[in-house]
């Protein structure tokens, strides 16, 4: 095998590799890849079998990819995407089981409209968040964008709050809603 393509084989199993590490979600259009209205089989057959199937109430399901990452359907139509950061979960809020969740090689990073992620300070959130209508408050943003609704929760800085009111300065939580057609 040639050095060339050796190299060139190498630079493209490392691009795969960077490209399933984040998953993309643009409001304006593709989920992960795909149309909203894809069937949750598309989702799978991209994204691989998730971690766990979820029954959710009002005849909905979700599936749990690793343990940051949840797809909820509502029969064949996808109807919302969540995405958190499992360190801001605890047992006090009922959610700390996910910390035990394997992941099993899932996407690790998760971003809307190529800008807004996962740990973000707040203060760079609100460059996202300029010109949209939003209402909040000191721990979330509801806002609307391109027909979805997005909401975002916020958290302590996990390196230096631990106080009994502390500072809600990073992105822990991002909800995207698509509507029924």
């Amino acid at each position: 095998m040639s050095l060339w393509k050796w190299a060139g084989g190498l630079v493209l199993g490392c691009a795969a590799t960077l490209a399933q590490a984040e998953l993309g979600l643009r409001t304006d259009g593709q989920v992960f890849g795909l149309a909203p209205s894809a069937p949750p089989a598309a989702f799978i057959q991209h994204l691989g079998e998730p971690t766990a199937e979820l029954p959710l109430q009002q005849g909905r399901r979700g599936l749990l990819y690793g343990n940051a990452l949840l797809l909820v359907f509502e029969g064949e139509r996808l109807r919302e995407v969540r995405c958190w950061k499992v360190q801001q979960f605890t047992d006090e809020l009922f959610v700390g089981w996910l910390q035990d969740v394997e992941r099993k090689g899932q996407p690790e990073g998760f971003v809307v409209d190529d800008r807004l992620r996962l740990g973000m300070p707040r203060q760079q959130v609100g460059a996202y968040l300029a010109g949209l209508e939003e209402a909040g408050d000191e721990r979330s943003d509801l806002l609307q964008k391109n027909g979805r609704q997005i909401w975002l929760g916020y958290g302590p800085a996990p390196d230096y709050h631990l106080g009994d009111d502390p500072e809600q300065a990073v992105l822990v939580s991002i909800s995207v809603l698509f509507e029924k057609p």
